[in-house]
């Protein structure tokens, strides 16, 4: 820590957070979103200006308690490139940018409170990956748009046919959603190969649907393939970062803002926020499909029985399906 940051007060987070507790109200949106807003803009960024947003997500408690010429020094940039920066991400200046910070501290935005060392021990390890984890899931919760999910569980519920779109480390995402919306016995399509996505996007028609996983909304590829889509007719659910490229070409978009830790070793988090989603709408359609959805489910399952090992669990499925 910088010897100055010691005398620096925490005044800036105390209080916002008893502007909060007094009005007995909860943080505006823009205050919550604002860590989520400079990991988004991030990518966009010059080479130079990336380097304080690194250092801005990762030490966002720091930051308040530092002045300009800390924060450069600390990122290793000049400061008026730090004050550039401070613009880039929609602040007025550096007071401004230690504002925005810190509401979204007091809002109770998750951030790295602290990077994986080479040397931490293997629990320190675990206990920072699982934290981190735990808290991405926590916040995506807090902050997730049902309206958008709702929207979401219909347009699947009813379509005729859902292609799946993803491609890199997107695709896990992609190809789980894959899996579980086919036990529904609704056509679901997804390929590997992002050419062919783009033209299987071209076959789509009003009452189908695509779903599109982008962890950073800002790939080319992507951003075609999903605007095609949606040129066809049909509906377009975007689930990537808000305001991205990605976003902005989706008829549905369920947010996922995650913070991810730069550091190499770090978990993917956004990948975890991506699949849970995926989940909660795959769980809230079969529900909907009601008795029929649930044979169905049955059916498919038991279709592997063959494949087990354990013959009882075998048994127990053929019980279960019908005659």
């Amino acid at each position: 820590m910088h010897p100055e940051e010691r005398i620096l007060p925490a005044r800036i987070i105390r209080d916002s957070e008893e502007t909060y507790r007094q009005a007995g109200s909860s943080p505006p949106a823009a205050a919550l979103g604002f860590l989520s807003q400079v990991a988004t803009l991030q990518p966009r960024l010059r080479r130079s200006e990336r380097k304080v947003a690194v250092f801005v997500l990762r030490e966002p408690g720091r930051v308040v308690r530092m002045n300009l010429a800390m924060l450069a020094e600390q990122a290793e940039v000049s400061q008026p490139t730090a004050i550039r920066f401070c613009r880039a991400v929609g602040c007025d200046g550096f007071p401004d940018l230690k504002i925005r910070i810190a509401q979204a501290l007091a809002a109770g935005a998750p951030y790295v409170h602290s990077a994986i060392a080479e040397h931490d021990p293997l629990d320190t390890i675990a206990d920072k990956v699982f934290g981190s984890s735990v808290e991405a899931l926590q916040y995506l919760r807090r902050q997730l748009d049902m309206d958008a999910v709702a929207r979401a569980v219909d347009a699947l519920a009813r379509a005729n046919r859902i292609d799946l779109i993803g491609n890199g480390l997107s695709s896990v995402a992609a190809i789980d959603a894959h899996q579980k919306f086919m036990r529904l016995g609704v056509p679901t399509v997804f390929h590997p190969d992002s050419h062919l996505q783009r033209m299987s996007a071209a076959t789509l028609k009003a009452g189908d649907a695509a779903m599109v996983f982008s962890y950073t909304g800002q790939l080319r590829d992507v951003a075609r393939t999903t605007e095609l889509a949606g040129a066809q007719g049909a509906t377009v659910i975007g689930i990537t970062r808000s305001a991205s490229a990605v976003a902005r070409l989706c008829s549905i978009t369920i947010g996922i803002d995650t913070l991810e830790n730069t550091f190499v070793y770090a978990p993917m988090t956004t990948r975890l926020a991506h699949l849970v989603v995926v989940d909660l709408l795959a769980t809230t359609v079969a529900l909907r499909s009601g008795e029929a959805g649930v044979g169905q489910i049955r059916r498919v399952k038991g279709a592997m029985r063959d494949e087990w090992l354990i013959d009882g669990d075998a048994e127990t499925v053929a019980e279960d399906l019908p005659s």
